[in-house]
């Protein structure tokens, strides 16, 4: 059985046994801080049902319709048990605030005093238990619920305390320990909440682990420097994208090879790491406008007729085009004729420099002659 499915149903079956023992004791009791500590279990119960629920999807593998996976499942679970913590402890403060405003004083029994104890000693366990399981799994989902657990047990202490105070001459404990426990639980609600908020609103990791992981890219070797990093949760995952400068003159395959460098190193470096997004860039372009006005096609259909004119003497075999702070660079290697002088393949090769310059979108040429093809080249 699956660990964090296993922590939960033993909770289930916790919450409903001390349901039961904390009712009883708080009515026989005659306790309002227990009866209140009962109702949290029960909103415990409702949350295990959700935990349980929201673990199933979460945990489904990434589909067609789910690239990323199912992972936000779990953190719309936790958003909602932290909805159901803040509700409970509305509640319990309304009732205690009642008890207190209507001035009646209510002698708990010793059986209320021992409902508190065992509540404190098995909510504690169930704390420690589930957080365990939580933290090797890097679910959020079970960690929330183990905070449920171990709110449940401080509000067990403090409807203890309340009850001994109120058996030994000071009735107005109780209730008042029943509001403490209110707002003690709603405080629990209000963080799990909002951290299942930020999760589900992409909100970025810290700060201090987006420098760690922003030291961690431009360690690697390759990297000149990276900005416009991004990172977000999904459940327990980490998600991010970044922009690498390479340099310029690296080769596709070069610029792939450092990008995949990175890839690897922040999925070594940060376990929890579902996908790395790694855009390679030959420059800074954070404040460069990096769409051109001149495709490859174009420059291609240009040499067509340039090359042309040359009838066949110089041809064509590798052509790069490199697009560099918002201005256009081509790099041509020719294969000349051997029965050419270099003086007349120098005069060819200004000829189609200069025409290529006429183009107004192209700011810069470079031209190489070959001794051997591109073809000879690469069967060796």
């Amino acid at each position: 059985m699956n660990p964090g499915i296993k922590v939960t149903l033993i909770g289930t079956a916790s919450n409903l046994i001390l349901s039961i023992i904390k009712f009883v004791g708080g009515i026989i009791g005659n306790s309002a801080a227990m009866v209140a500590d009962a109702v949290h279990s029960v909103s415990d119960l409702l949350t295990d049902v959700i935990v349980l629920i929201m673990l199933k999807v979460g945990q489904k593998p990434k589909d067609e319709d789910h690239p990323y996976g199912h992972g936000k499942a779990e953190t719309l679970g936790t958003t909602v048990v932290g909805f159901f913590i803040i509700s409970a402890g509305i509640g319990l403060a309304y009732e205690a605030w009642e008890i207190i405003q209507s001035g009646i004083s209510r002698i708990p029994e010793p059986l209320a005093a021992g409902a508190a104890l065992i509540s404190i000693f098995i909510k504690e366990w169930l704390f420690r238990y589930t957080r365990s399981v939580g933290e090797k799994s890097n679910s959020s989902l079970l960690l929330a619920n183990a905070w449920h657990h171990r709110s449940d047990a401080i509000s067990s202490i403090a409807a203890l305390v309340g009850i001994i105070g109120a058996m030994l001459g000071f009735p107005a404990l109780d209730p008042i320990a029943a509001t403490m426990v209110a707002f003690m639980i709603m405080k629990v609600g209000y963080e799990l909440t909002l951290g299942g908020f930020r999760d589900l609103m992409d909100t970025a990791l810290d700060e201090k682990d987006t420098r760690n992981i922003q030291v961690a890219i431009d360690d690697v070797s390759g990297v000149l420097k990276s900005h416009d990093l991004r990172t977000r949760k999904v459940g327990g995952k980490i998600l991010m994208d970044v922009h690498i400068q390479v340099d310029s003159d690296l080769t596709v395959t070069e610029g792939h090879e450092v990008a995949e460098r990175v890839r690897r190193q922040l999925i070594k470096s940060y376990p929890n790491t579902q996908d790395v997004l790694v855009h390679v860039d030959g420059y800074d372009d954070s404040e460069v406008e990096s769409i051109y006005n001149i495709s490859r096609d174009d420059v291609e259909l240009l040499l067509t007729s340039i090359l042309a004119k040359t009838d066949g003497k110089l041809k064509k075999t590798q052509l790069r085009i490199h697009h560099l702070k918002g201005k256009n660079i081509v790099e041509l290697y020719l294969h000349g004729d051997s029965t050419k002088t270099i003086a007349e393949t120098e005069i060819s090769l200004k000829e189609i420099k200069s025409d290529l310059l006429k183009n107004e979108h192209i700011d810069g040429v470079k031209l190489y002659l070959e001794v051997e093809s591109n073809s000879d080249y690469l069967q060796k």
